[in-house]
């Protein structure tokens, strides 16, 4: 009897499922984790306006055992408050680094108002989801990456969820030079890959590709979103690698399936590439200009190639200085260079600062 009952655990062990969502919030990311055991795991929780807690609900999801924020950009926590006011978790970890953002600012006080268990995290920390799955902090180091293209990106959780013989890999929003950092660390292979970034141009490096060798590699983004995401060029990487690539603005919510053996990719067809070509307005083009010298922090990160933290650097230096004469005065700011310039000169322009505005 006993030896029947030692069976027929092990058994059930071996037969045990492990999704993971990639869920659909647009240009954002948001990352269901649900366990042979029952327990839940979400990482990051795509921009406001999402309804993430909705698609949470949806899938008849009451509690969540860990939340992970990859960073503190506003596509990836800024439907995150709405989720931990519902659904408290029992371990809330981010990167540790600060950011100016009223979105941060109000998550993290709610987080120490209400008590919600907390941990900065870094590579070496483990976590178990239930007795069949592991998941790794691989980055941030415990010194942090300073002075690169945008240090919250670079020094995004990574995490990889090992399930029997089956490897996740999960990137946030790293950069080119995260993926060094690892690749000097000798990670190894994984069958399935989070692209970094929406699939942009900074990370997902041939170099990077080669170790990983991806078999399934899941891209989020929004539709026709004005930042061109996914980059061509990081498409043209992820097929040369062989890997069979996912999108959720092409397919929506795309849930992945391992047994601990296999795995399953559930997702609706993908519409062709042509059809989405045509509809897409090119990467530069927006549908209204932008005045630079009026616009809040908030429009101003909708530019592409700008994002929350060269916004609130154009705030900052505009508020010290004054109004901006002539896109070239913007390669002042920390962190604009030729590149950004060519990406927002079709999309902003340089009007009178209002009676408020130095």
């Amino acid at each position: 009897m006993h030896l029947f009952l030692l069976l027929f655990t092990w058994l059930s062990a071996q037969a045990g499922t492990l999704e993971l969502t990639l869920l659909d919030v647009g240009q954002g990311d948001a990352i269901l984790l649900q366990g042979p055991d029952g327990k839940t795991v979400l990482i990051d929780a795509g921009p406001r306006g999402a309804s993430t807690i909705d698609k949470l609900r949806q899938r008849n999801i009451t509690e969540l055992n860990l939340v992970i924020a990859t960073h503190a950009h506003a596509d990836h926590i800024g439907g995150m408050l709405d989720v931990i006011e519902a659904m408290p978790p029992r371990l809330y970890v981010d990167q540790g680094m600060a950011h100016t953002s009223s979105t941060y600012e109000k998550l993290m006080t709610h987080v120490e108002d209400n008590g919600v268990p907390y941990r900065t995290g870094r590579a070496g920390q483990s976590f178990s989801l239930g007795d069949e799955v592991l998941i790794e902090i691989l980055h941030p180091q415990d010194s942090l990456l300073g002075h690169t293209r945008s240090d919250l990106n670079a020094n995004s959780i990574v995490t990889r969820i090992t399930h029997d013989e089956v490897c996740f890999l999960l990137t946030g929003d790293a950069e080119a030079i995260t993926e060094e950092v690892l690749l000097n660390k000798d990670i190894g292979t994984c069958q399935v890959l989070k692209v970094a970034h929406h699939g942009s141009g900074y990370s997902t490096s041939a170099a990077w590709l080669r170790t990983i060798k991806p078999e399934i590699a899941l891209i989020s983004a929004g539709r026709s979103n004005r930042y061109g995401h996914p980059d061509p060029e990081t498409l043209a990487r992820l097929e040369s690698s062989g890997a069979q690539v996912y999108r959720t603005d092409l397919q929506g919510d795309i849930l992945v399936q391992s047994d601990g053996k296999t795995i399953t990719v559930v997702a609706q067809p993908a519409e062709t590439l042509a059809s989405i070509s045509n509809e897409q307005p090119p990467v530069h083009a927006a549908s209204t200009t932008i005045d630079v010298n009026n616009a809040t922090a908030q429009e101003l990160e909708g530019l592409p190639g700008i994002g929350p933290v060269k916004a609130a650097a154009i705030v900052e230096w505009r508020e010290a200085h004054g109004s901006f004469s002539a896109l070239q005065d913007l390669d002042a700011v920390p962190g604009i260079g030729p590149a950004t310039l060519a990406k927002i000169s079709p999309v902003v322009v340089f009007g009178p600062s209002a009676p408020n505005t130095p």
